[in-house]
């Protein structure tokens, strides 16, 4: 976060909750934030508190309605004109009513919509010509989704809400590909947490405070400050987003890795693995299942041994492996262990590329099992977490193996952006890793900050 010091970030909806939390941490982390609200007394109380705690940052209050566009862009020329601009815009604001499909009032989801859509959209287009009228390559948009932008639940009383934030989805995906278009740095985030302790469902369910309280008494909620966390990890990212047990021992590192010898695709191997793990070292608390691979076999041509190798390692294998982590875990009490399936892009969007095409339904596949495996968890009331993390292109020996009888693709394969390197997906483990025993990070999608598609 240290590029972050001394720089403007605005956040919408800073009064109370997620907004509140976020625009505490960057200030405490040395951002200039300007925190709007319509009502800026809390955010005023919230200045006070960042000063006498001597958070090298400042939080300025701002007033304004989000529902009224001259409200906003009179904020932003204000921004101009005391901070020079913005460098990262938190698109926080959102609100919710209660209002079916079948009997809402036209009201209150044309206010859903002139907040949770029209208001951010209006935000990210200027704080993006703020950027550039000031050649701002590096700047941030990040919008604060939720599950309810990726799944409909069946909430009639959640169901416009839900539309609210499928679009911010869009809008999120859209951004980021007119900023690529734009050939500028400047990423665009979204961040879609799921039930979060704040005032949001109180407000809600104004008119009937026991379903609120029944909403939390169901699941233990997330805090605001997870979601602030989630924030300062996304602009931590680098601008870009072996002989190795040895060479930590040589650099003194705390921990100790062991090297193992396991074919995946032998069942039997994978289970005198787990054994000698068990006899060795008691047993496993996170399992990473790394281990991928393709074969480029098109549906139509393929080679059915390669199909089969790309099965047997990119699903069986990590779905055995999967399976005697968690009886590792169960049969020992370890109940805040953790499963990652290192994923891929291709785990959710098909890819106009024929060679790629049963990878990519081995990659939907594990997202499907990841979830799979979240279900089941909680259905065994375990609080042993499941995340799939999905990196696109990564500087690795990965897709030079995948071309290496094709040596034009091969030697362009880097060319067309600056991919991810390992080390961001290694990143992304210890935040997941990292998050408190309440937070279930489910899904991280990473693109490298080029890419086009």
């Amino acid at each position: 976060m240290e590029r972050w010091r001394g720089r403007v970030a605005l956040v919408t909806g800073a009064s109370v909750g997620i907004g509140a939390a976020v625009a505490v941490e960057l200030v405490r982390l040395g951002m200039k934030v300007v925190g709007c609200a319509r009502d800026v007394g809390k955010i005023q109380k919230l200045a006070a508190e960042c000063q006498s705690a001597g958070h090298p940052g400042v939080l300025v209050p701002f007033k304004c309605d989000l529902t009224k566009e001259e409200e906003i862009l009179a904020m932003f020329a204000a921004i101009k004109e005391q901070h020079k601009g913005v460098d990262v815009c938190i698109n926080n604001a959102g609100l919710a009513h209660p209002e079916a499909l079948l009997n809402g009032k036209t009201s209150a989801w044309k206010n859903m919509w002139d907040v949770n859509v029209l208001a951010l959209s209006i935000c990210a287009r200027e704080a993006y010509q703020s950027m550039k009228e000031r050649n701002v390559d590096d700047g941030h948009i990040i919008n604060m989704n939720s599950l309810c932008g990726h799944q409909v639940f069946s909430l009639a009383d959640a169901h416009f809400y839900s539309a609210t934030k499928y679009a911010v989805t869009a809008l999120t995906e859209g951004l980021r590909q007119e900023l690529r278009a734009e050939n500028t740095h400047i990423r665009a985030t979204c961040i879609s947490p799921g039930v979060v302790e704040t005032e949001f469902m109180s407000r809600f369910y104004n008119d009937s405070p026991e379903k609120a309280a029944g909403i939390y008494a169901a699941v233990k909620p997330m805090k605001a400050i997870d979601v602030a966390s989630a924030v300062t990890y996304v602009l931590s990212a680098p601008p870009h987003v072996q002989k190795l047990a040895a060479e930590c021992q040589s650099a003194g590192h705390p921990g100790v890795l062991v090297p193992f010898k396991c074919d995946l695709t032998k069942e039997e191997e994978i289970l005198s693995m787990f054994a000698a793990i068990k006899e060795q070292h008691k047993g496993v608390d996170v399992c990473i299942n790394n281990a991928g691979l393709a074969h480029p076999e098109p549906l139509l041509s393929g080679k059915t041994s390669g199909w089969k190798n790309m099965m047997d390692v990119n699903i069986l294998g990590l779905s055995i492996c999967t399976r005697e982590a968690y009886q590792s875990m169960k049969e020992r009490n370890v109940d805040d262990g953790h499963i990652i399936n290192i994923n891929s892009v291709c785990g959710h969007h098909v890819m106009p590329h024929a060679d790629l095409h049963f990878y990519t339904a081995t990659k939907f596949a594990v997202t499907a099992l990841t979830e799979g495996l979240r279900q089941e968890l909680r259905a065994e009331n375990t609080h042993i977490r499941a995340t799939s993390i999905s990196p696109s292109l990564v500087k690795t020996e990965f897709p030079l193996r995948l071309y290496s009888n094709n040596p034009d693709i091969k030697a362009r394969v880097f060319s067309a952006y600056k991919p991810l390197e390992a080390k961001d997906v290694v990143n992304a483990i210890i935040y997941v890793l990292s998050a408190p025993p309440h937070v279930q990070i489910g899904e991280v999608q990473m693109l490298a900050t080029e890419q086009k598609s």
